[in-house]
């Protein structure tokens, strides 16, 4: 019974980590820093990219530089 408990737990977590990282993708747009390109990248990159607080350690689709983009909240 604990072992079932346990993994109904890790499940219910996971499931909700994944719907957070996926409302975050959604909500606003990433901007390059060195050609300041914005942009909403996918679902898999934001969850295997780096991140420190609203910025994502992301390659740009434009230039191909790798940078620390800003997360903007807003319209594009």
């Amino acid at each position: 019974l604990r072992m079932v408990l346990s993994a109904f737990a890790l499940m219910m977590i996971l499931l909700v980590s994944f719907i957070a990282v996926g409302i975050e993708q959604k909500a606003g747009f990433y901007e390059c820093e060195c050609c300041h390109h914005r942009y909403v990248p996918s679902y898999s990159k934001v969850i295997l990219s780096m991140h420190r607080g609203r910025a994502r350690y992301m390659k740009c689709p434009v230039c191909g530089k790798r940078s620390w983009q800003k997360k903007i909240l807003g319209e594009e």
